[in-house]
């Protein structure tokens, strides 16, 4: 699989996928204003069953391949002086599906508070999980990543 790209933000939790931004999605991200209405990421099912509208069955799908998920769904935490579309003001109503499509923001902006001199860091929409570790340094923020620790669940 490819390295993990940024497809969502809610809070201190940045969220990457591995399949294509434009094919990931999430409950309701096509609602806006996202922050009021937007899920996470959907993972990968094992198993689901839906309706084929041709043939008017109810069959069964999944989103594994030889006993692995098709994508991985992986998250960071992040602190520092950067902002989202929702901390913008006047208010911006954008959806989840907007900011993916690079159309009017980036997940994540420097603060204009930040005192570090020069333009302003940007994190746009399908960023890779290891420049978005350096552009949030960059602006002075840290990223926090999840280690396992034997016997204890995740």
């Amino acid at each position: 699989m490819s390295e993990p790209i940024l497809c969502y933000v809610s809070g201190v939790w940045a969220f990457f996928t591995t399949q294509a931004l434009e094919d990931q999605w999430g409950d309701d991200w096509n609602d806006a204003p996202y922050e009021h209405n937007a899920g996470h990421p959907y993972e990968a099912a094992e198993s689901f069953h839906y309706f084929h509208r041709e043939s008017g069955e109810l069959r069964q799908g999944s989103h594994w391949t030889d006993g692995k998920p098709n994508w991985v769904i992986s998250r960071v935490a992040f602190d520092g002086p950067l902002e989202s579309p929702c901390d913008d003001y006047p208010r911006r109503s954008l959806s989840v599906e907007d900011i993916n499509r690079r159309k009017q923001v980036p997940w994540l902006i420097e603060s204009k508070y930040s005192h570090r001199p020069g333009e302003a860091v940007k994190i746009w929409a399908g960023t890779p999980l290891s420049e978005f570790r350096l552009l949030a340094q960059k602006a002075g923020g840290t990223v926090y990543e999840a280690v396992e620790v034997e016997g204890v669940p995740s």
